[in-house]
């Protein structure tokens, strides 16, 4: 049976047997470290080495695969050369493993003959496949270290509920150093390469369903297996535990390094930071974001409670105390308490948040306030912001560490480069406190970890169009989108001409549509017409007749045809993009359209793997959903209509060999909509890594 999700996260996190397959005894080779630690660091499962010269000591040793006893290991670590590794995975699947580490290198290339055989292998197997090209995987409560990780050759983590995904294998090594350091126990971590055959999404999903995991951080670079983006949407609903993603490749030249890397083809950032936010993802813009908050979800899990928490700030120094409510007052996911009167103070200090404790040498008076603040119910947490000039950090950590407090302490110190030393901060993870470098990150950390409200669309500046350029294929204009959406759409009456100089045609085209009306080029093969004048709004006959012939000419110089368009009714208008993404296929941006396109911010992403409730709820929780809904007392407009404009658009793209189209407006109406123009590229490229 082939394990997915939960109970290949389970299998990997507890193996009641392991084979190390091109295992060495040399614990400094690569092929040495997975058998080193397995044997060496408490791993109690049973434990063979296949290693085609010699045995290898303490540990049962067999010359090939095709020799390990048949139904008795459940997952074997490769660590061989590309050119072998494909025929160890047969005979391990032949003999009954269930799921193999591929740690070797080799298969980046595509078009070679070892990765065209292992994706080969991939799919026409039951077996699961990590990898290949990756770190591999650990499960801490277990000891099982499937990894040559250097981290572990030196310190091993602490077991706790935390699971770290990250798809590089030497920035998660990086990011398990710094969680071994900074106290945080942690479950599993999976470093999943290349995906051949399991990717980010699915392990991400299967360490949220985990009672023994309570958060969740993610290395993001590019999704692979976007069959699962609705299950990890669903967990993260379900579960409600926070899941941190550092979305990578978010540039160009990010995105062209990615693919260099990696071989994953990435998409646009904006349909992956929107989808993912509506998700209820919290991303997060730094690997030091990314890491203190899950020493903050690790440490000081009892965080995680309303949105927009209370936040009190006490202080050694004014000017940090005064970053730290800036910080607060910047970020909309958190706000500042208000003082509590009834805290029990120092006489020489006033009531106030942020609250200056500023005495040198008094840190008894420093921790009294900060216990007093964090005892008290103004507060949700409060940050306390500490110094080496000022106090003694034993006694501060001592005291600190074991008062009760009604709320939780987050400690920080004035400078990075005046840190609590790692003793100490290691008593104050026991005691659920936990220590983050600078107020900034602090409160950054605090922001990731509270609980999130439901997203609305982008705050930021005005979007450039998302017209799919990096794919572009044959510009294809209103004639052809016709054609591929679904009949009977609401496209506001036009007639088109093939000879753009036959004015008689267009006089007669005029008389059926009736004044005012649009001249202006079909869109065959101009995409900007009003750059090159080729678009002309016609009110009377004598304008008509002056309108025909410029545009005619255009149009005839650029070899496209000429239109005749109708008025449609006055309405809200919105700019429709939807493009097929190559990690999240078919997403569409709705955002203000016409003449306020380029004035007015914000936009909101619809993905295809949302139904129709879910996409009339994201668009009316959204910034332009406000607008359409009686803003300051309008009209109320059509939501459910452009809604269900946006699913045909959506089921259209991807199909057809339409990759991208845009329509610039869409008219709402108070009662259904009205479209103008539309312009779209046909695909010229496929999307290999994409799951069926």
């Amino acid at each position: 049976m082939r394990l997915e999700g939960e109970a290949l996260v389970e299998l990997l996190a507890s193996p009641k047997s392991v084979a190390v397959i091109g295992a060495s005894a040399d614990r400094t080779r690569l092929s040495g470290r997975p058998l080193d630690y397995l044997s060496r660091l408490g791993y109690s499962g049973a434990l063979y080495a296949v290693n085609a010269r010699s045995d290898l000591p303490g540990v049962p040793t067999v010359r090939g695969v095709s020799e390990l006893p048949a139904g008795e290991v459940d997952v074997a670590l490769v660590a061989l050369p590309a050119a072998a590794a494909v025929q160890a995975l047969r005979d391990a699947e032949r003999v009954g493993v269930r799921a193999a580490v591929v740690i070797g290198s080799g298969f980046e290339d595509r078009g070679a003959q070892a990765r065209q055989e292992l994706d080969e292998f991939v799919a026409g197997s039951a077996m699961r496949v990590i990898g290949p090209n990756c770190v591999g995987t650990l499960g801490v409560p277990a000891a099982s270290y499937l990894t040559f990780s250097s981290v572990l050759q030196n310190e091993i983590p602490l077991p706790g509920r935390v699971g770290l995904v990250t798809q590089s294998g030497a920035l998660g090594n990086s990011l398990l150093q710094t969680l071994i350091r900074r106290h945080v126990g942690l479950h599993q971590w999976f470093s999943t390469g290349n995906e051949v055959d399991t990717g980010a999404v699915e392990l991400t999903t299967g360490l949220l369903a985990l009672d023994e995991v309570e958060a969740v951080g993610v290395f993001l670079e590019g999704v692979t297996d976007p069959a699962w983006l609705g299950r990890l949407d669903e967990a993260i609903r379900r579960t409600a535990k926070p899941l941190f993603v550092l979305k990578a490749a978010q540039s160009d030249s990010g995105r062209r390094a990615a693919a260099g890397h990696t071989g994953r083809i990435v998409g646009s950032s904006d349909a992956a930071d929107a989808i993912l936010r509506e998700m209820g993802a919290r991303l997060v813009s730094s690997i030091a974001e990314l890491a203190d908050a899950l020493v903050l979800a690790g440490v000081g899990s009892k965080l995680a409670g309303s949105p927009r928490p209370r936040v009190s700030v006490v202080s050694v120094s004014g000017a940090a105390g005064v970053i730290g409510a800036d910080r607060v007052a910047q970020d909309g996911r958190l706000r500042m308490a208000e003082p509590g009167r009834g805290v029990p103070l120092d006489p020489r200090l006033h009531f106030a948040n942020p609250l200056d404790v500023p005495f040198i040498g008094e840190t008894e008076v420093f921790t009294d306030t900060l216990v007093a603040v964090a005892s008290g119910s103004d507060s949700e947490v409060v940050i306390g912001v500490e110094s080496s000039l000022a106090h003694e950090r034993e006694e501060l950590v001592a005291k600190v560490s074991t008062a009760a407090t009604h709320q939780p302490i987050v400690l920080t110190s004035l400078s990075e480069d005046d840190q609590i030393p790692v003793a100490l901060t290691l008593e104050l993870s026991r005691a659920g406190i936990a220590y983050l470098p600078t107020v900034e990150r602090a409160v950054a950390a605090v922001a990731a970890v509270a609980a999130q409200e439901t997203p609305e669309d982008d705050d930021g500046a005005p979007h450039p169009p998302v017209d799919g350029d990096g794919d572009a294929g044959e510009l294809r204009g209103l004639e052809w989108i016709a054609q591929a959406l679904p009949a009977g759409l609401p496209w506001a009456r036009s007639r088109v001409l093939d000879k753009p100089m036959d004015h008689a045609a267009g006089e007669r085209a005029a008389a059926e549509l009736g004044l005012p009306l649009v001249v202006k080029a079909a869109g065959r093969t101009i995409e900007h017409r009003t750059e090159l004048g080729a678009v002309r709004v016609v009110r009377d006959p004598r304008e008509l007749a002056e309108a025909l012939p410029v545009v005619g000419e255009i149009c005839t110089r650029h070899g496209d045809a000429l239109m005749l368009q109708g008025f449609a009714a006055p309405g809200f208008e919105v700019l429709l993009s939807v493009l097929d993404d190559p990690e999240f296929g078919p997403v569409a941006f709705v955002r203000p359209g016409g003449t306020l396109a380029e004035l007015l911010s914000g936009q909101t992403a619809i993905w295809h793997g949302w139904d129709a409730d879910r996409r009339v709820d994201v668009l009316r929780r959204s910034r332009i959903g406000k607008l359409l809904a009686a803003y300051r007392g309008g009209p109320t407009y059509d939501v459910v209509r452009l809604a269900e404009l946006v699913g045909d658009c959506l089921d259209a793209v991807g199909r057809d060999g339409l990759q991208f189209l845009e329509m610039n407006p869409v008219i709402v109406h108070e009662r259904g909509l009205t479209l103008i123009d539309a312009v779209g590229r046909s695909a010229v490229v496929t999307h290999p890594e994409r799951t069926p």
